[in-house]
């Protein structure tokens, strides 16, 4: 099945929210774009332990974090209290904010900072609808192969030029599904993305051997110079396949930044999914999403300091907490919900509490409460 969104003229116009500029951290000269490329699935380990030439050739080109930490990754069905289609991680990933049960979320995706800029999205998946307004053109073709999401995001760029654009490769994230299923329960790789004939493993590499050849197109078409290029995932990958949510490699995957004004060869420790929207957006010389909680990574470009502030790790600290809350006993969990604790189920109400819009107070918040109880 293949949607296509157009609006207004040939492919693309926008429905925005957020346009005037905010004040740039960081001081390069505006890139012609800016392209968000999700590899679905990607885990952490998958540079070092799977055949990924391209992507590991880029980082010595651009800035890599080693780990981009997200929220636990559950995949609720949509509904009343989750009114999202697809996993918990991506409507974080637009908007640069934990709290996507919280008035306006929808309205504080990072494509609406981009009203005067023509703006697409291409999938191979149709879970990702709800995080779609805003954008001028979105295609979902379903099931089809990565390789589609490249060609038609070629296609686009030639006739209309997007000045943000997120290509999402699907097809690893389905493989590690079905590895975690029985579907795959008569092969030697079931419950086992690291084996050597995993079909997780095999997309991986085409993902990879497509990133390769949008970045050769690029330099192809003379965009390169002007682009620049993030290359994450929504989510990581459990080595059991998918990602359940209460399995830690789930939820961190790797960053790399890449292109115009980035610092080269560099190499950090840590950064979170809420980061991701605000630093585009200043990179981009847009207005910041206005429920935004998340930093503007300034030390991956070269006019900025290496220096990496320090950061509290909220992202990384909740997930431990929730992971832990999820091991006590029901009668503990009782007394958890009792002294107002809220689990990954109670994501739409994380900013009902005490601590409102704060995450950091969030935090600790939902700390105290855990070592209360324990």
């Amino acid at each position: 099945m293949m949607v296509l969104k157009i609006k207004n003229f040939i492919l693309v116009s926008f429905l925005v929210f957020a346009v005037n500029t905010n004040n740039a951290i960081t001081n390069e000269p505006i890139p012609e774009r800016v392209i968000l490329f999700i590899i679905d699935g990607l885990s952490v380990e998958g540079p070092a332990r799977i055949d990924m030439p391209n992507f590991n050739a880029l980082k010595t080109q651009g800035t890599y974090y080693k780990e981009m930490h997200l929220t636990l990754p559950g995949h609720p069905e949509k509904s009343d209290t989750y009114p999202w289609t697809c996993s918990m991680p991506n409507p974080m990933l637009m908007t640069g904010s934990p709290f996507i049960g919280k008035d306006g979320i929808r309205e504080s995706m990072i494509q609406h900072s981009f009203k005067d800029k023509e703006t697409a999205f291409i999938v191979n998946a149709r879970a990702y609808q709800d995080v779609s307004d805003g954008f001028g053109t979105y295609v979902s073709s379903s099931f089809n192969p990565d390789a589609l999401v490249i060609n038609l995001t070629k296609e686009i760029m030639e006739v209309s030029n997007p000045k943000f654009m997120r290509v999402h490769l699907q097809r690893s994230g389905i493989e590690g599904l079905r590895i975690s299923k029985n579907w795959s329960e008569n092969e030697p790789y079931h419950r086992n993305i690291w084996h050597k004939e995993s079909t997780y493993r095999k997309a991986i590499t085409e993902a990879d051997r497509q990133l390769g050849l949008f970045v050769q197109y690029l330099k192809d078409t003379n965009k390169w110079e002007n682009t620049v290029l993030m290359i994450t995932s929504d989510h990581g990958q459990a080595n059991e396949g998918w990602h359940e949510p209460y399995s830690p490699p789930s939820s961190v995957t790797p960053f790399l930044i890449v292109g115009s004004g980035v610092r080269k060869g560099a190499t950090f420790d840590y950064c979170e999914i809420i980061d991701i929207a605000p630093t585009i957006a200043n990179l981009s010389n847009k207005k910041t999403p206005v429920l935004s909680m998340g930093r503007v990574l300034s030390e991956a470009f070269e006019s900025n300091s290496a220096n990496i502030p320090a950061v509290p790790e909220n992202i990384k600290r909740l997930n431990k907490v929730l992971i832990e809350a999820h091991k006590l006993s029901e009668d503990k969990k009782k007394l958890l919900d009792k002294q107002g604790f809220l689990a990954l189920n109670d994501l739409g109400l994380w900013h009902t509490t005490s601590a409102g819009n704060n995450f950091d107070n969030f935090v600790i918040q939902q700390e105290k409460i855990l070592n209360n109880v324990k």
